[in-house]
C-alpha cells in the first residue's frame, strides 16, 4: 500500500522490550544513552518500550557515593534506554548516600578534570 510509511521511517522496537512484562510495579534502575541513571517503579510500557516510571529519582554516582534527585513521574522513550534491571531491596548496594549538593560538586569537579563518563554505544 502506497500510504504506509517506508520501513526506515517506522519506529524500531528494542529487542529487550519483551522482558518488561515481568518488571511492572517493580523498582528498576534505567540507564539512558546520555549517561543518566534513573531509579523508579515501572508502572506501564508500550509496544515501543517507552517506560512510565513512578516515584522516579535521577541517581548521581561518584566513586562509591550517590545522591538522588526526585523527578516524580517520568515517561522515557524506549530508544533512549541502554540498560535496565530490577533493584533487589534486600541486597546492599555498596554505595553510601550523601547530600545531593556534595555529589553534584564532586561530579562537576570530576567532569572538569576527567570529562564526563562515557556510555558505550
Amino acid at each position: 500500500n502506497h500510504l504506509q510509511p517506508e520501513e526506515s521511517q517506522q519506529p524500531r522496537i528494542p529487542s529487550w522490550a519483551g522482558a518488561l512484562e515481568d518488571t511492572v510495579d517493580k523498582e528498576l534502575l534505567v540507564m539512558l544513552r546520555d549517561g543518566r541513571r534513573l531509579v523508579g517503579f515501572l508502572r506501564s510500557y508500550d509496544q515501543f518500550a517507552n517506560l512510565l516510571l513512578d516515584n522516579c529519582h535521577e541517581r548521581h554516582i561518584v566513586d562509591k557515593e550517590f545522591a538522588d534527585r526526585y523527578m516524580g513521574v517520568m515517561l522515557i522513550r524506549g530508544e533512549n534506554v541502554v540498560l535496565f534491571g530490577e533493584i533487589d531491596p534486600d541486597r546492599p548496594s555498596g554505595l553510601v548516600e550523601r547530600p545531593l549538593a556534595e555529589i553534584l560538586a564532586k561530579e562537576e569537579h570530576r567532569d572538569a578534570t576527567q570529562g564526563p563518563p562515557k556510555m558505550a554505544t
